[in-house]
C-alpha cells in the first residue's frame, strides 16, 4: 500500500533513504519516481566511500540504493561498506549498466535486489517488498529473542528448582531430561537417567510398579503418590511425594514428574505426633490432678460444714443457757457482751454458708439452656421491691434478652448484680437501676448492670470480685464480701469475662458475657481455668461499651 488516505487526502509515505550515486539527474529522476509512487522521502546523496561512511554513522536509514559503477565508488564497494556498518538495512543496485549475471553476484553478496534505470517503475514495489521483508525479519527476532527469554527462563528454574523434576517422552517412557537436584537427592549421574526407560533406572527399579503407574498416567494424565519410599544409589531411602502430569509441547505429549524431599516434613510431622501424645498423657495426668481436687474440695466442703458449724452451734446454745440462767446476775455490761457473742457467731455461720456456697459454683456439671434474662430480671426486680416497699427505685429492663447457660446459675449472677445495684443506691432519694445489652461487638453479646449507686473507686477495681474483699464499710453497706466473687466464677465457668467501671459517686456498671452454646463435644471451662483468668482482669478482653440502654427495647418499672 504506497498511500494512506486520510479525510479525501492522500498522504505521503516516509522513507529515510540514502542514494549512492554521482549522477544528480539519475538521482533527481529516483526522487520522483518514488514521490509519484506515494512516498515522502528523507534522502541524501553521496557518491564516495567516505561520504558513505559519514552518513551510515550520523543517521539510520530505512534503504540504501547504490549505482554500480561511479568515477570515485562502485556498487560492490558500497554494499561491502553497507554491511560493515549496517547489515539490516536493505540494499538496492540501481544502474543502467548491468546483467542477470552480476546482479544474481550481487544478491549472493548481500544485495536484497537490483533494477535496471531504464525499469524504474519496478523500484516502488521492490522497496516496498523489502520493507516487508525487513519488518517480517524484525518480527522472527523478536519472537526468537523472547524464545530464547523463556527458554533461558525455563532453563534457570528447572537448573535450580529444589524439587526433582523428571521430562519422559509420553509415548515411550523414555526420560529426555533430569535435574540437578534429583541427581543429587538419589546420587546417579546424568548419564544413567538419558535416553532410558522410565522404569530401567535403578532408582524406579521395581519395574511392574512403575510401568503401572506409567499406565495409570497414561489414561489419567495426572498421578500423585503423598508418601512413598525413594532408593538411592547408595542403598538408602528418602521419603518423597511423587506427582506427574502429561502436557502436550508442540503437538508431543510430555510427563513432567515432580519429586519432592518430605524427609523434613515427616520428621516434623512425627515430632507432632510426640508432642500430642506427650500432651495427652499430660492432660489426663492434669485431669487426674483435678479430680483429686475437687475430691478434696468436696471432702473440705463436708469438713466446714460438720466439724466448724457443730462448735458454732455449740456455743450459740451454751451463750443462750448462760442468757438464760444468768440474765438475772449479769450487769448491762454482760449482757452486751453475751449480745455481741451471739453477733459474732451467727456471721461466722453466715461467711462459712457464704463460703460453701461459692464452693459449690466451682463444681457440678452446667445444663446449658437458653434462658430469658429479662424475665428474670422482673422477677428479681419484683421481689428487691416486695423486699422494702418504701424505696423509689426505677427499674429500665431490655426487652427479649436471652442467653445461653445453665439458668439456675445465671439466677445467682442476676440476683447479686441486681442486688448490689439495689444496695448500693439505698442512699438516693430517686435511683435508677438498668438491664440490658450493650451494641453487638465481634466478641458477641455484653451484658450490663448499671446503676446510680455508691460506685467505688477504679484503682481498686482489681478487687471487686476477691471472695470478702469490700470496698465500703460494713456499717453503710451490710454484706459478707462473697456476692461478686461467686458472679465472677459463674461467669467464667460460662467461658465469658466480667469486669466493672465506675466514675466515683456517679455509679458504677458491671459488664459481662457469656460464651454462646459450647459446641458438641467441647470441654467447659474448668474451675482452674475460671481461676486463670482472675489474674488478668479486665484487661484480658477489648470489650468496654459506655453506650446508654437501647430505650426502644426496654421496660421501665417505678
Amino acid at each position: 500500500m504506497n498511500r494512506v488516505s486520510v479525510a479525501n487526502h492522500t498522504v505521503p509515505r516516509p522513507l529515510r533513504l540514502l542514494i549512492v550515486e554521482d549522477s544528480k539527474n539519475d538521482a533527481d529522476l529516483l526522487l520522483r519516481t518514488l514521490r509519484t509512487g506515494g512516498y515522502e522521502p528523507a534522502y541524501q546523496v553521496v557518491d564516495s566511500a567516505a561520504a558513505m561512511r559519514a552518513a551510515l554513522e550520523v543517521q539510520e536509514w530505512d534503504v540504501i540504493t547504490s549505482d554500480h559503477s561511479m568515477p570515485q565508488f562502485s556498487g560492490p564497494a558500497a554494499l561491502e561498506l553497507a554491511l560493515e556498518l549496517c547489515p539490516n538495512v536493505p540494499f538496492i543496485i540501481v544502474s543502467g549498466e548491468i546483467g542477470l549475471n552480476l546482479g544474481v553476484s550481487l544478491i549472493k553478496g548481500g544485495a536484497e535486489d537490483y533494477v535496471q534505470k531504464d525499469e524504474l517503475v519496478r523500484l516502488v514495489p521492490v522497496i516496498e517488498r523489502v520493507l516487508d521483508d525487513v519488518e517480517d525479519r524484525c518480527k522472527q527476532q523478536s519472537w526468537e529473542q523472547a524464545l530464547q527469554v523463556s527458554e533461558t527462563r525455563y532453563r534457570r528454574l528447572f537448573e535450580t528448582a529444589q524439587d526433582g523434576i523428571l521430562i519422559v517422552n509420553a509415548d515411550t517412557g523414555q526420560i529426555d531430561d533430569v535435574n540437578p537436584f534429583l541427581l543429587n537427592l538419589v546420587g546417579y549421574s546424568r548419564e544413567e537417567y538419558l535416553g532410558k526407560k522410565l522404569w530401567e533406572v535403578g532408582v524406579f527399579k521395581d519395574s511392574e510398579a512403575s510401568k503401572a503407574a506409567f499406565l495409570e498416567l497414561e489414561r489419567k494424565s495426572y498421578i500423585r503418590f503423598e508418601d512413598i519410599p525413594l532408593r538411592t544409589k547408595s542403598g538408602g531411602c528418602v521419603d518423597v511425594e511423587f506427582i506427574s502430569n502429561v502436557y502436550l509441547v508442540e503437538n508431543q505429549r510430555v510427563i513432567q514428574c515432580n519429586i519432592r524431599d518430605i524427609s523434613e516434613r515427616r520428621e516434623a510431622e512425627m515430632a507432632i505426633r510426640n508432642l500430642n501424645a506427650d500432651l495427652e498423657q499430660r492432660v489426663h495426668a492434669r485431669t487426674v490432678q483435678v479430680e483429686d481436687l475437687n475430691k478434696e474440695l468436696e471432702t473440705f466442703n463436708y469438713s466446714v460444714s460438720h466439724d466448724l458449724r457443730a462448735p458454732l452451734r455449740r456455743i450459740a446454745g451454751l451463750v443462750k443457757a448462760l442468757e438464760e440462767d444468768c440474765a438475772g446476775k449479769m450487769d448491762s455490761q454482760g449482757k452486751r457482751l453475751i449480745q455481741d457473742i451471739q453477733a459474732s457467731t451467727l456471721h461466722m455461720t453466715g461467711l462459712i454458708q457464704a463460703l460453701l456456697k461459692l464452693a459449690s459454683f466451682s463444681t457440678g456439671k452446667l445444663q446449658w439452656n437458653s434462658t430469658d434474662l429479662t424475665s428474670m430480671a422482673h422477677v428479681i426486680a419484683t421481689e428487691l421491691k416486695q423486699s422494702d416497699p418504701g424505696r423509689h427505685v426505677e427499674f429500665v429492663v431490655g426487652e427479649d434478652v436471652t442467653a445461653a447457660g445453665d439458668a439456675t446459675l445465671l439466677r445467682v449472677v442476676m440476683e447479686n448484680l441486681l442486688g448490689n445495684a439495689w444496695k448500693f443506691t439505698s442512699h438516693r432519694d430517686s435511683a435508677r437501676i438498668e438491664f440490658g445489652v450493650a451494641p453487638q461487638t465481634n466478641k458477641g453479646a455484653v451484658y450490663f448492670v448499671r446503676d446510680n449507686g455508691a460506685g467505688f473507686d477504679m484503682k481498686y477495681a482489681d478487687r471487686l470480685f476477691g471472695a470478702f474483699q469490700r470496698l465500703h464499710a460494713e456499717s453503710e453497706f451490710p454484706g459478707t464480701g462473697i456476692g461478686l466473687a461467686s458472679v465472677q466464677r459463674i461467669v467464667f465457668r460460662h467461658g465469658g469475662h466480667i469486669w466493672a467501671e465506675s466514675l466515683g459517686r456517679q455509679g458504677a456498671t458491671f459488664y459481662f458475657t457469656l460464651e454462646a452454646f459450647p459446641k458438641h463435644g467441647a470441654a467447659l471451662p474448668s474451675r482452674h481455668a475460671a481461676e486463670s483468668k482472675l489474674a488478668g482482669g479486665p484487661a484480658d478482653t477489648d470489650l468496654s461499651p459506655r453506650v446508654p440502654l437501647d430505650k426502644s427495647k426496654t421496660v421501665v418499672m417505678a
